[in-house]
């Protein structure tokens, strides 16, 4: 959603926002994603209701996030990065959720063929015809709905999971630009066992509409009872017999690939797992592809004493055997202890004469590193610092290698796996796979990585402070935003006497400096004539005066004004802040007609004056084509279109943005009779939503449309 010749200002990423009701959670907002260019007015359109106010609530800083971020020039405003440990919690807890609702479906589906196997039975074996009503009767106990909706909410969440891939995949591909720290390596292998698991889960889905469509047909069959005329009970119990074997065939190949799919998943969360939450993954997988120190220590000293008596000795693996034990490290074969004490001994010699050195090397056993530190202390050797740091170094790694407690090398795996008869099938991933996953469990976790970068740094209490200076707000009724307690003078002041340095600061003294002497040339000032206080009043005075109020409505007080009057104060107030960007939040919806272009073109005045950015929010589409550059169509919490303004009206793509567009009033009653209003229908409309999943894509340059595969290519045939 990036425009190369337009500077990027302001990034709205995976933005959820969730409300409360009654004990249920309602997402407002569904994952938009939308930049702002610098300088331009992005319009936000949508009826009420859509979301589009919680989105600017959410860019200002007032409504918490459920997920998703917010960037001022690449800076975090507002929210978190994406967490992969997250998603893929999520992706795991809806899988063992589909897991336990299958065998429910395959109960409930058994169930249902038994019943409908005893009424068939029922209906061979009477010699009497029954007739319609009858067959209605017995076939009403069968929860057929129950089951097509277990289906449904099992592909509905199916769905929710491929979305969850597909951001995993969006956030990591590349990230090694942005953060080098993470290993190409490290990005491919998230990226392609992301894919992997994804592709299971696709096959799973195509399994789920089947059964589906499976027992819709049942649900039809079984609805001709229903019908007064005479049915052919044989031929329709067949039908409905063909078309369960179908749902059950599907059922068992789901069966199968889930537990599959939840494997693969294990590692997708392993792998994205934060290092403190990595131990109990460590040991799963260094249990399928390594082996115990400890048990490999015994069983060589046991194989070594098994061929030293077999009379037919076999020298070779007597050798290799010989060489395993005699410098293995373990707990039984390595007094890590005492190597520690002897070290700091070694290394602070002068502050350690009370150390009962003999006793410590009678502890020690006869690994290479013990052997090395008898002859050290022994020949009274005079280490360098460097060669103490080495045998530190050396230490620190003997202990990680014990502490893990398992064996790596594949000779030794395979001669210990030989010895105990161990056959390995590792039909779930390939051995080399799961190496190289045990390998990057050793690594800091990537949302570790990414939390570190200096896209995601937490915010200090300045740049939070700064962020409220730089982002304001122009809110739709301007008499509720206004203290009616306190006079214009001190509204438009209030901001500035929070950020002082507005008017104390040598730049703001330097600018009204300027503007007097621009203004007066006949009684230029400088620095040593200027007051704060006159720089605060000169601004307040400025900024009155060019929403089209006089001085002397700074003694007034907002219920003195007329509405336009009102939203003018509001205006002056956000512009007191010197912002960057503001959020207008509907600003003119509840002025009269009359009123409104003059509030329009006051945001085109200050828009270059100011050198200000707008997110112009509103569900006036009239309207926002006066003003806007670009502009977003948004429908619960989605965003359907986006588009340049031109573009939006003279090609709407999304049925929505058609209907809204067929909604403008025309002045010409006569023209008003003949125009023919879009009714939008979302059920209708989107009726595959559920097996064509829809994405948010780009048509032709700058113009994006959240579609499916099928809707995608009837808009693609239009734009021909």
């Amino acid at each position: 959603m990036s425009n190369s010749k337009a500077e990027n200002f302001l990034n709205v990423r995976d933005l959820v926002i969730e409300f409360r009701n009654r004990g249920k959670k309602f997402q407002a907002v569904k994952g938009a994603n939308f930049d702002i260019f610098k300088g331009e007015i992005f319009g936000l359109v949508g009826e009420s209701g859509s979301g589009k106010t919680t989105i600017g609530r959410a860019i200002v800083g007032v409504q918490p996030l459920k997920d998703g971020s917010v960037f001022l020039e690449n800076n975090l405003v507002a929210g978190k990065p994406t967490s992969l440990y997250t998603l893929n919690k999520e992706i795991y807890k809806r899988l063992k959720n589909i897991d336990v609702k299958l065998s429910m479906t395959t109960s409930y589906i058994n169930n249902l063929i038994k019943d409908l196997k005893k009424v068939y039975e029922n209906f061979s074996q009477s010699n009497s015809d029954i007739d319609a009503k009858q067959a209605s009767k017995m076939l009403k106990k069968n929860k057929l709905t129950f089951v097509e909706d277990i289906v449904l909410n099992n592909l509905k969440y199916v769905n929710t999971i491929i979305k969850y891939f597909d951001r995993i995949n969006k956030f990591t591909n590349g990230i090694n630009e942005y953060n080098p720290e993470i290993s190409v390596q490290l990005e491919k292998a998230i990226i392609l066992k992301n894919n992997k698991t994804k592709e299971s889960v696709m096959g799973i889905k195509e399994s789920f509409e089947i059964i589906y469509k499976s027992i819709s047909k049942v649900k039809s069959i079984i609805k001709k009872f229903n019908k007064k005329e005479e049915t052919n009970i044989s031929k329709l119990m067949i039908d409905v017999f063909s078309e369960l074997k179908i749902a059950v065939a599907e059922q068992k190949t789901v069966l199968e690939e889930i537990k599959k799919t939840i494997q693969y998943e294990f590692q997708n969360l392993a792998l994205s797992a934060p290092t403190t939450k990595r131990d109990k993954f460590k040991h799963y997988y260094w249990k399928m592809v390594y082996i115990d120190r400890d048990e490999f220590f015994l069983e060589s000293k046991k194989q070594l004493e098994i061929e030293l008596n077999n009379p037919s000795k076999n020298k070779e693996l007597i050798l290799k055997i010989q060489d395993f034990i005699s410098d293995f490290w373990s707990k039984s074969n390595i007094n890590l202890k005492s190597c520690e004490e002897l070290l700091d001994y070694i290394s602070n010699k002068d502050k350690k004469q009370n150390v009962n050195v003999s006793a410590l090397l009678e502890t020690l056993k006869n690994t290479h590193f013990e052997n090395d530190l008898k002859k050290i202390i022994n020949e009274q050797k005079v280490l360098s610092q460097k060669e103490i740091d080495d045998l530190n170094k050396e230490f620190k790694s003997i202990k990680k290698i014990v502490k893990q407690n398992i064996v790596k090398d594949e000779e030794s795996i395979q001669y210990f796996y030989k010895w105990r008869n161990i056959e390995i099938d590792y039909s779930l991933e390939s051995r080399e796979s799961i190496i190289e996953l045990c390998e990057f469990l050793e690594l800091p976790s990537i949302d570790e990585l990414v939390k570190s970068s200096y896209l995601f740094e937490n915010q200090t209490r300045k740049q939070k402070r700064l962020n409220r200076k730089n982002i304001q707000m122009i809110f739709q009724d301007p008499g509720s935003s206004l203290n009616d307690r306190m006079a214009i003078e001190e509204i438009i002041a209030e901001g500035l006497e929070n950020f002082t340095e507005l008017f104390k600061s040598q730049e703001a003294m330097q600018r009204y400096i300027n503007e007097h002497n621009e203004e007066f040339p006949d009684s230029m000032i400088s620095f040593e004539d200027v007051k704060s206080k006159d720089v605060k009043k000169h601004i307040i005075l400025k900024l009155i005066s060019s929403v089209g109020l006089l001085p002397e409505h700074l003694s007034r007080y907002p219920h003195e004004f007329s509405g336009g009057q009102r939203q003018r104060v509001g205006i002056a107030r956000s512009l007191a802040m010197r912002p960057k960007i503001i959020i207008a939040d509907e600003p003119i919806s509840a002025l009269d007609v009359s009123i409104r272009a003059q509030v329009l073109n006051l945001f085109k005045k200050f828009k270059e004056e100011y050198d200000l950015t707008y997110l112009f929010i509103t569900h006036d589409l009239s309207v926002v084509r006066f003003i806007a550059d670009r502009i977003a169509v948004i429908y619960h919490g989605q965003i359907v279109e986006l588009a340049e303004a031109e573009e939006l009206f003279k090609n709407p793509l999304h049925q929505y943005t058609k209907s809204l567009l067929s909604a403008i009033p025309i002045p010409d009653p006569e023209l008003s009779s003949k125009k023919d209003l879009v009714v939008y229908d979302a059920q209708k409309e989107h009726f595959d939503y559920d097996f064509d999943l829809p994405s948010f894509v780009e048509v032709k340059q700058g113009h994006y449309v959240h579609a499916n595969k099928r809707e995608l290519k009837i808009i693609k045939k239009s734009l021909i």
